[in-house]
C-alpha cells in the first residue's frame, strides 16, 4: 500500500472540496472514512470498523463515538469527528476524553477531516492525555509523520510499539512549540537565563528590556545562519511543502503588507502569508511567496489559463506564469525553476531573487484585478 501517495490524493480532494463539506456527515463520508480505509481497515465491515459505537458514560446512556476500529474483537482506536472547517478545541477534546475512558481503548483520534490529532494515555493509564502526541495535517503532509501514521495501519498496528514512540513524539513536539514561542517573543525567564550566562551585570528592568532585544535578534540570526541558504535551496528547484499547522501567535507588527514589503539581504526567511479571506499558510522559502499567492488565486478561481501568460513586465518576453513552462515563442527557453499549480496546470517561473519574487507576486495580483486593496496580502 502506497500510503503517502494515497494520502496525498486524499489531501487534494479535501482542499478542492472544502467549500462543499460543511457538515459532519459530508466530512465523514468524503474524507474520514477514506482516511480510515487508507489505513487498511474495511469501513464496510463491522468486525473491523463500527460507526456510531456506543460508549455510554455513567448513567448517561446512548452516547456514541463516531467510529471504533476493532482488533481481536476489542476496540483499539476511536474517532471523534467534526465538520471540515471546524477548529478543534478543548470542548471537542473533552468529548473524546469521555469516550476514551469508557471505551477502554489506548488511542483516540479527534479530527475535522483535515487535521487528525492522536491521543493516548502516557500521563495516567486509562485516562486520555490533555495533549495529542501526534498531529497529522492533510494540508501539510510531512513524510516523517506519514511514517508514524504507518504504525496505525492494519498491517503494522502494535499498541506497545506505538506507545513507546508516542512519548518521544509528544515531548519533542512540545519542546518545538516552546522554542517557537521563545523565537517570536522571548520570555523573561529565557532572557534572564541568557543574561546569567553571558552578562555579569545587574538585572535591572532597563537591562532586561535591552537584553530582550538582544535575545530575540540573536535567536533569529541563529536560525537564519543554520538554515540552508536561500539561493542553494531554491536553485535546486526542490519544492517545499507549505506548513498549514497552527503556529504560535505572533506580534501583529511582524506582518508586512505585500504592497509595502521590501525584503533586504539581512532579512530572515518569510514564515507565513495572510490572504484577504484571513486564511494563512506557512512557508519556508522566498519563492513560496509567489507560489502560494498564485495557488490561492487559482483556488479562488481568480486566476486561470485565460490570464496567461503573465510577463515580468509589459515589454518583457519572460513569463512569470504560463500554461506552457517556457518563455515567449520567439525566445522558447524553458522555465529554469518551475512550480506547478492547479489541475490545468499552470506553471510558475521561480528563478528570481527575493526582491523580484515579491515584485512578481504583486504583478500577478494586479494582473487578475485583485489590487484594489493590496495590503490584504501580508507576509510575516
Amino acid at each position: 500500500m502506497d500510503l503517502i501517495g494515497n494520502i496525498k490524493k486524499l489531501a487534494e480532494k479535501a482542499l478542492s472540496q472544502k467549500d462543499l463539506l460543511d457538515t459532519e456527515e459530508a466530512t465523514k463520508n468524503a474524507l474520514i472514512m477514506p482516511f480510515i480505509q487508507e489505513l487498511g481497515y474495511n469501513v464496510f465491515d463491522p468486525q473491523e470498523v463500527r460507526p456510531e459505537y456506543i460508549a455510554d458514560i455513567g448513567i448517561k446512556k446512548g452516547e456514541k463515538v463516531d467510529y471504533a476500529i476493532f482488533r481481536d474483537d476489542s476496540p483499539a482506536i476511536i474517532f471523534e469527528c467534526k465538520a471540515l472547517g471546524v477548529a478543534l478545541d478543548s470542548s471537542h477534546r473533552d468529548q473524546l476524553f469521555r469516550y476514551f475512558v469508557n471505551a477502554k481503548v489506548r488511542f483516540g483520534v479527534l479530527t475535522n477531516g483535515l487535521m487528525y490529532q492522536f491521543y493516548t494515555d502516557l500521563d495516567h493509564k486509562n485516562r486520555m492525555d490533555e495533549k495529542p502526541f501526534l498531529e497529522f495535517n492533510l494540508s501539510n503532509i510531512q513524510e516523517p509523520l506519514v511514517e508514524e501514521l504507518q504504525k496505525f495501519t492494519k498491517a503494522n498496528f502494535n499498541a506497545d510499539t506505538i506507545i513507546s514512540r508516542a512519548e518521544d513524539l509528544k515531548y519533542t513536539r512540545e519542546i518545538k512549540h516552546l522554542l517557537a514561542e521563545e523565537y517570536n517573543a522571548p520570555t523573561k525567564e529565557f532572557v534572564r537565563f541568557c543574561m546569567g550566562r553571558v552578562d555579569g551585570g545587574s538585572k535591572t528592568k532597563k537591562r532586561v528590556e535591552q537584553f530582550t532585544g538582544f535575545a530575540k535578534r540573536a535567536f533569529h540570526e541563529f536560525v537564519c545562519e543554520h538554515s540552508a541558504p536561500t539561493d542553494i535551496a531554491e536553485s535546486n528547484n526542490e519544492p517545499v511543502a507549505p506548513d498549514h499547522s497552527t503556529p504560535p501567535v505572533a506580534d501583529e507588527r511582524e506582518w508586512q503588507p505585500l504592497s509595502e514589503f521590501d525584503p533586504q539581504p539581512s532579512d530572515p526567511k518569510p514564515t507565513k502569508i495572510l490572504f484577504p479571506d484571513n486564511s494563512q499558510v506557512s512557508i519556508k522559502t522566498w519563492k513560496a511567496i509567489l507560489v502560494e499567492i498564485a495557488r490561492w488565486l487559482e483556488n479562488k478561481k481568480l486566476l486561470d489559463e485565460e490570464h496567461c501568460p503573465i510577463s515580468v513586465s509589459d515589454r518583457s518576453e519572460r513569463y512569470i506564469i504560463s500554461t506552457d513552462p517556457k518563455h515567449s515563442d520567439s525566445d522558447n527557453k524553458p522555465f529554469t525553476a518551475k512550480e506547478e499549480i492547479g489541475k490545468q496546470p499552470l506553471y510558475i517561473e521561480t528563478n528570481a531573487d527575493r526582491s523580484n519574487i515579491v515584485n512578481y507576486a504583486r504583478r500577478i495580483i494586479e494582473h487578475v484585478g485583485q489590487d484594489q486593496d493590496p495590503a490584504q496580502f501580508k507576509v510575516r
